[in-house]
């Protein structure tokens, strides 16, 4: 192995060292290639806790994927550099990987990313709009104090600016009971509601529930078009039950799980976070354990259910993306919503590109955009709310 390979080598490994993903046998073999090479100072130095503010700086300065790139074709200039990335921590990774062959091949190795525009896309915030039966709205956005609403027939509920609770009288049961009232959530908002049971329901953007004001005295049902999550209310006497485009029916008696429904995809997935939960299309049944998973494929009618990392599919209602091996055209359909943007494919193939990573949903649009740049050849053009991504040839 030649000393380039090397210290190459060494910087794979300070990469892993940093994201936590260092085998014990690689630490051995990195012990030995440090004493070969006599480069521990400098790793020492990338390393240091103390540099993270000034690592962090280079990180967003420089177009990682192409400098690396430029790495790995001058470590291995037949090899193709993968399109397949990382970016979850790859970023800091890639970094290191430059900057120590940086130095030992004492050349400019790094391009500065001049690939993201400037535009203002903001991320989503609280909104919804309540509907009664009687066709009376309510936009929930945008409140700083609690409001009561008055929904008529003595039903009344508290508004708090991100979150909607129910109250009601119960003289009113009979009339009211069979009543549904609807939570709007537009693309790029999101919202809370707490229904008069006191189970808790976190919806996501682009989506819509349909309930009662008060539950009957046998069941618990709800109607849910897009995405939520609940946190069900115990209630032996009175299974809750969700019902999804007329074709899935969730039922349980207390539990957390999220269930993603939207109309323009081709599967209803439910995900069970805590208790069990029973899904069935009227055909078929599976009953769900923490970590389990139900896929209804609309076009197959096929009922399946595996096993998840729950986070995958529940961090959304704590501002966090969290995907594993997704393809862009799927990460960028979950950005949609949530930014309200179109995006455009200038080419089909950019679809395919899988990535693992988490993003925070909340901040700059730019820097999460950067975060897939810097991990690949794909570029994003802004214009306004449309996003055009294309391939960028290097």
């Amino acid at each position: 192995m030649s000393e380039l390979a090397k210290e190459y080598k060494i910087a794979q490994f300070l990469a892993k060292k940093m994201t936590g993903e260092l085998s014990p046998e690689e630490e051995q073999e990195l012990v030995k290639l440090k004493k070969e090479s006599g480069s521990a100072i400098v790793d020492e130095q990338i390393l240091n806790p103390a540099n993270k503010r000034e690592r962090d700086e280079l990180i967003s300065q420089f177009d990682t994927n192409s400098s690396l790139q430029k790495v790995v074709k001058r470590i291995h200039p037949k090899k193709q550099p993968p399109r397949n990335l990382v970016w979850w921590g790859s970023a800091a990774a890639a970094v290191i990987i430059i900057v120590f062959t940086t130095l030992i091949l004492q050349e400019p190795i790094l391009v500065v990313d001049e690939s993201l525009p400037m535009a203002e896309v903001q991320a989503g915030s609280p909104k919804a709009i309540l509907i009664t039966p009687e066709g009376k709205q309510f936009n929930l956005s945008g409140q700083d104090s609690s409001k009561t609403l008055q929904l008529g027939n003595g039903f009344t509920a508290i508004n708090k600016g991100n979150i909607v609770e129910y109250t009601g009288n119960s003289d009113s049961l009979s009339f009211q009971g069979t009543q549904k009232h609807v939570i709007q959530i537009p693309k790029g908002g999101e919202y809370e509601l707490i229904l008069p049971d006191g189970t808790h329901v976190w919806i996501n953007s682009d989506s819509e529930l349909s309930f009662p004001t008060q539950f009957d005295s046998t069941r618990r049902e709800v109607f849910l078009t897009g995405e939520a999550y609940f946190s069900v209310t115990k209630d032996k006497e009175k299974p809750f039950i969700v019902k999804v485009n007329e074709d899935i029916e969730i039922k349980v008696l207390g539990t957390q799980f999220n269930v993603q429904a939207y109309q323009d995809e081709n599967t209803i997935e439910t995900t069970l976070c805590e208790g069990s939960v029973n899904v069935s299309d009227g055909k078929q049944k599976v009953t769900l354990t923490p970590s389990l998973q139900a896929v209804y494929s609309k076009s197959t009618k096929n009922l399946i259910t595996r096993k998840v990392d729950t986070r995958l599919y529940s961090s959304w209602k704590d501002g966090l993306f969290v995907f594993e091996n997704k393809p862009l055209e799927e990460i960028m359909t979950t950005l949609s919503r949530w930014y309200n943007i179109h995006v455009f494919y200038a080419n089909q193939a950019v679809k395919t590109y899988h990535f693992t990573g988490d993003l925070e949903r909340y901040g700059d649009f730019r820097k999460r955009l950067g975060m897939i740049e810097k991990a690949t050849s794909i570029r994003f053009v802004i214009n306004g709310n449309n996003i055009m991504v294309e391939e960028v040839s290097n």
